[in-house]
């Protein structure tokens, strides 16, 4: 039996001071984007394109009146991109976003995004920090690259699976057991250990890092589309933001997706 008052797991519902704090989150992002002369869009909540960001299982399936796969958007990025450069055509490059994506079953998830067209990745992360110095929150910064991982398996024959999964019994390198072991940027004052492969993205991490925040070479992402440096913003295992670079249609491009509803509860104590 379902009550007439029930909400499906997964869903979200804000009232009193839980509305009222949401909605000053997304005023206060909204204020930081104006200042970094980044546009507001709104995307349809259907997509043709959600299964380049993400696995099938975690995608909301439908179809159109002619019967061709569509989908709840589970992810923002791809498709305000491709709708700016394909629909709108135009010179602008910055763009941020206030709006929920929606993932299997019934997952209602609240975010504030920017996407930055050839932008500058250590800009973006600097805005996405700019957003939580606002309201008063310091989140731990923790910085990957999504080719390290896929270039250690192509050197050493394992799958992602097993670095994803830390399978740590198959890191038979000396080097992998050492870059195993990187957790900050003091960490990797020596590169000549690592396999040249290896050595320019360590390179890429190490110039854009500052002292106190946290690398995680071997880290991997579910999100497909990123092909370079990616990170999270991160505090006792809950994540409050993630973004990196990524290419749409040839096109580099810089973002960041904060979620809003561990924010919320963060800032809700």
């Amino acid at each position: 039996m379902i009550f007439k008052h029930e909400i499906p797991s997964g869903s979200r519902f804000y009232f009193g001071s839980s509305a009222k704090i949401k909605r000053e989150i997304e005023n206060v992002a909204s204020e930081v984007f104006d200042a970094n002369e980044f546009e507001e869009i709104i995307t349809p909540y259907f997509s043709y394109h959600q299964q380049i960001a993400l696995s099938e299982k975690d995608i909301i399936k439908l179809t159109d009146t002619q019967n061709r796969n569509l989908a709840l958007r589970a992810d923002s990025s791809i498709d305000v991109i491709r709708l700016v450069i394909k629909r709108l055509k135009t010179e602008a490059k910055k763009w941020f976003y206030i709006q929920p994506v929606f993932r299997y079953p019934s997952h209602e998830i609240y975010q504030i995004g920017a996407e930055w067209l050839e932008g500058d990745l250590k800009e973006i992360v600097n805005i996405n920090k700019q957003i939580f110095k606002r309201l008063n929150k310091n989140y731990t910064l923790q910085i990957s690259h999504i080719k390290i991982p896929r270039i250690v398996c192509e050197l050493t024959g394992l799958h992602l699976e097993d670095i994803k999964k830390m399978r740590i019994y198959k890191f038979n390198e000396s080097w992998l057991q050492k870059l195993l072991f990187v957790n900050s940027k003091k960490d990797l004052e020596d590169l000549s250990v690592y396999p040249e492969e290896i050595q320019k993205y360590l390179k890429e991490i190490k110039d854009i890092a500052n002292e106190e925040d946290i690398i995680a070479p071997l880290y991997v992402t579910n999100l497909r589309y990123y092909t370079g440096i990616f990170y999270r913003f991160i505090k006792d295992n809950v994540v409050f933001a993630k973004g990196g670079r990524y290419k749409v249609d040839g096109i580099e491009s810089v973002g960041f997706s904060v979620y809003t509803d561990n924010l919320l509860k963060d800032m809700n104590g």
